[in-house]
């Protein structure tokens, strides 16, 4: 949530320098480029970090700092931390990282892992406002609570005029891993997504001014009954990729986003055995289940993991070890029990969507299996 924002920005000479297809539009001029962003590293081109500030809402309790935004792992973490240069009760320094330039209609997405800090807000969203050379103030929002990571809270303001939160239920904590969270802004609705899966849309009054993508973590102060209490611990958010996707004129939908599952982590099994998070004994007949796996939009191709002294074969089933048949991998020997080789396959049913029991039978042959990964390709 952004009730006022005065961004630092740099990037003059960056505009002289660099060549960006741009468009004249309402307040700021709006960029028609696809944007990813990887965050193995800090992109001084398209991207900023605030620092040195503090927002002028009462409710804001801690002071942006550059300090707090740090690169590693292949991921961006931004961090909460306790500065007591500064005087209470807004002696904390927090993180905030923004793109240099303006987005309009399109599909946005990231794949985060925010905090489960209480009263600490983790998020990522589009903003404009007065700061921006006298825009309006539009924002279309995806945050989350550190009170209670099992929820998201999608809302968005249009012209200051807010009041259009809506909570949604996950089904699960979105602090204890990376999935991906995403938004189609279209002229005339806002769709919100979760690994895929559209669970909410706006249609009334959306915002039309073109802004900037934005993404922080920050402590609350004198609002509880929203966010919970603050108790000065250390928090962070980590974030693995961002993608804007241009307007193309429809509806846009999110493509989903690779996963990986590995064999020892079956909720069930027939005939096979498991040692150091790999799957044995997987002769014709036996198989593995796992529980509610989400296809989201779907897959179109499988990759295996796994070590053979023959030839063989396994399907990919949904719901039982009878089931519908979504995809069926033929592997080769590898040399050895111990030599763990890919392969899989290029056409995997990709109109299996949504949430399912998967299971992985033996057809032929034997096989150790390590780890399977859903891909899109």
């Amino acid at each position: 949530m952004k009730m006022y924002k005065t961004v630092i920005v740099f990037v003059l000479t960056l505009l002289i320098l660099v060549s960006v297809n741009i468009v004249s539009y309402a307040h700021n001029p709006i960029t028609e480029e696809e944007l990813y962003h990887s965050f193995h590293h800090h992109d001084g081109v398209n991207w900023q970090v605030s620092d040195g500030w503090r927002n002028d809402d009462s409710f804001f309790g801690c002071h942006w700092s550059q300090n707090r935004v740090n690169f590693f792992d292949g991921e961006m973490e931004l961090s909460l931390r306790t500065n007591h240069s500064y005087a209470a009760p807004y002696n904390y320094e927090c993180a905030e990282y923004a793109t240099t330039h303006f987005y309009g209609y399109g599909l946005y997405e990231v794949s985060m892992k925010p905090s489960n800090v209480s009263g600490v807000i983790s998020s990522f969203f589009t903003y404009t406002g007065p700061s921006y050379n006298g825009a309006p103030w539009d924002e279309i929002d995806i945050e989350f609570l550190g009170n209670d990571t099992t929820k998201v809270q999608f809302n968005y303001y249009t012209n200051g005029v807010g009041g259009n939160e809506i909570l949604h239920d996950l089904g699960f904590d979105a602090a204890n891993s990376f999935n991906t969270y995403a938004f189609d802004w279209q002229e005339n609705y806002i769709s919100w997504y979760v690994n895929g899966q559209l669970v909410a849309t706006a249609t009334e009054n959306i915002p039309s001014n073109p802004s900037k993508i934005m993404m922080n973590i920050w402590n609350t102060y004198g609002i509880d009954e929203w966010a919970g209490a603050y108790g000065g611990q250390n928090a962070n958010a980590s974030y693995e990729w961002m993608r804007y996707t241009p307007n193309n004129g429809g509806p846009q939908t999110p493509i989903a986003s690779d996963f990986q599952l590995r064999a020892c982590e079956y909720s069930d099994a027939s005939g096979v055995t498991s040692w150091n998070c790999g799957v044995g004994s997987f002769y014709p007949g036996n198989w593995i289940k796992f529980d509610n796996v989400n296809l989201s939009t779907g897959y179109n191709a499988f990759a295996v993991s796994y070590a053979s002294t023959q030839s063989g074969s396994f399907d990919i089933r949904l719901g039982s070890p009878n089931g519908r048949i979504i995809g069926t991998v033929n592997y080769g020997p590898t040399a050895g029990w111990a030599n763990y080789q890919w392969n899989g396959t290029p056409s995997l049913d990709v109109t299996a969507q949504g949430v399912h029991d998967i299971y992985i039978v033996s057809r032929a042959g034997s096989a150790n299996l390590r780890e399977f990964w859903f891909k899109n390709e």
